[in-house]
């Protein structure tokens, strides 16, 4: 962490400000917005979030030593109430803290080549392909986003898929000081909606695709909001790289290209399409083993791409992936060596059993990824049966439950119903409802409420040839049941079961 003291008069320049009471002379130590970590010195931001209001903690900021403090409302109450601490009134304080980051760690973005990708699905694998195929051609590269912050390897919890500008900051700051200067990053709707990433410019952006997800009172309110959410990310990138399959992704880039916005001469785009016309495709795509082969075409090039990850949608994810690349000059047998052998936690990762059979841990914990998937796989299989392992998540929408529980029905040989992240509901409920859907086929199911024993019926009963998936997890290690977070890494299951400790 940086030590630096700045004038907030200065500060102020950057950011600038409604009103303000107090001093503007005040020395400003550093910038927080959790009055648990305020401290002597602080500017605190009090923002009002979805779930928390944070001016309601304005005087324990205060208690803990903020020297100035940042509201959206009741501003002469504040003033009133603190007069010896300088109020600042905004009208949008995450703006601010975006603004007041980047100041106070001196523009670290700035010096990095920045990589954004948004979408529904794709996004920590394309990252990790290209972080995959940077390392290769040893340019230190980053990674932000739901494993967490990944570089030199170094892997670092964050607070969400895309954090706050302030965590974002921090970490930018930390690739300068290590010379790091490639970072690709998860660009999630609820950041681009909640300005997270105010300010930051993208030498290329990606919009890998849009399906129906993150409808909820905590994130999106509507369908249009999701997608007016992530079309954001078009004005904030030099470069655009989009799928033009995706329907949503084609609307939204026509509209942004018909837009003020947009100026053909200043920002290319290049679309990315297997079905339809695009500048970017891929001929003689093959599917064998859990992985798959085909060719590239596209900016003047053909490559032979061959992949160790089953399905099209991987395919889509390496044209993001080597198209990045040969827009960063990456030579050719970098790129093909960095997909051979890339291994991305919780997406299509396969876990050494020692068996007969195959075990794979996957995030699939939407009805259309966890569909993507099981048909991925099902093209690449000649023998063996395909078991589904899966749950829905708790608190989120409730209708994707029997839908998920027909995907399987539909496209597994047997599967096994059981709890992920029930959160404040019962895993039984949650159960029973997926289970409505799953009658609607004719597949094979059984319901184990318990994952560590579902995971330990499956792999006990798993016959020669056999591919497991453990659907929902992915990368998490924690089970988050009756609103209780404990440890929780199937990786670690497996290996205990295997071994006949559980």
């Amino acid at each position: 962490m940086i030590e630096v003291t700045m004038l907030l008069k200065d500060l102020l320049k950057v950011t600038g400000c409604i009103r303000i009471s107090g001093s503007k002379n005040t020395d400003i130590t550093d910038i927080s917005f959790d009055s648990r970590k305020t401290k002597p010195g602080h500017l605190f931001i009090a923002i009002d979030g979805v779930d928390d209001d944070g001016h309601k903690y304005i005087g324990n900021a205060v208690s803990n030593g903020a020297v100035a403090i940042v509201v959206t409302k009741d501003f002469e109450y504040y003033a009133d109430k603190y007069p010896d601490v300088s109020v600042i009134a905004t009208d949008d304080a995450r703006i601010f803290l975006a603004k007041a980051s980047a100041y106070y760690f001196n523009y670290p973005a700035n010096a990095l080549n920045l990589i954004g990708i948004t979408g529904t699905k794709g996004k920590s694998t394309i990252s990790y392909m290209i972080k995959n195929i940077f390392d290769k051609a040893r340019m230190a590269c980053a990674v932000i986003g739901t494993v967490g912050a990944v570089y030199k390897d170094k892997e670092t919890a964050i607070s969400q898929t895309t954090p706050s500008a302030y965590e974002l900051n921090d970490i930018f700051s930390k690739l300068n000081e290590e010379s790091v200067n490639n970072c690709v990053m998860e660009v999630s709707s609820i950041a681009l909606k909640q300005n997270r990433v105010y300010g930051l410019r993208y030498k290329i952006g990606m919009y890998t695709n849009l399906t129906q997800a993150h409808i909820t009172d905590r994130e999106h309110p509507d369908f249009s909001d999701y997608y007016n959410s992530k079309k954001r990310i078009f004005s904030a990138s030099d470069v655009m790289i989009v799928n033009y399959d995706d329907l949503h992704v084609r609307k939204a880039t026509e509209e942004y290209k018909s837009s003020e916005g947009y100026n053909k001469d200043r920002q290319r785009i290049y679309t990315i399409g297997i079905e339809e016309t695009a500048d970017i495709t891929a001929d003689n795509i093959l599917y064998r083993n859990d992985g798959s082969s085909f060719i590239y075409r596209g900016l003047g090039m053909e490559l032979e791409i061959g992949l160790d990850m089953p399905g099209r949608f991987n395919i889509y994810n390496s044209l993001f992936a080597v198209t990045a690349c040969l827009l960063n000059d990456i030579d050719v047998k970098y790129i093909k060596q960095g997909l051979s052998d890339v291994v991305v936690k919780g997406r299509c990762e396969k876990v050494d059993t020692g068996k007969d059979f195959t075990v794979m841990i996957d995030y699939a914990h939407t009805p259309d990824s966890l569909e993507k998937l099981l048909i991925a796989v099902r093209e690449t299989r000649t023998s063996g049966r395909i078991i589904c392992l899966f749950g829905c998540g708790g608190d989120r929408d409730k209708s994707m439950r029997p839908m998920m529980g027909k995907i399987a029905g539909k496209n597994a040989d047997f599967s096994i119903i059981t709890s992920d992240n029930s959160r404040t509901e019962k895993p039984d409920d949650i159960i029973s409802m997926i289970e409505e859907g799953i009658k609607e086929t004719d597949g094979e199911y059984i319901c184990i409420t318990d994952r560590t024993e579902a995971i330990s019926y499956a792999l006990r009963n798993a016959k020669k040839d056999d591919l497991i998936i453990l659907a929902g997890k992915g990368h998490e290690t924690y089970m988050d049941i009756m609103g209780k977070k404990t440890h929780y890494d199937e990786r670690e299951i497996i290996q205990k079961v295997l071994k006949g400790d559980i």
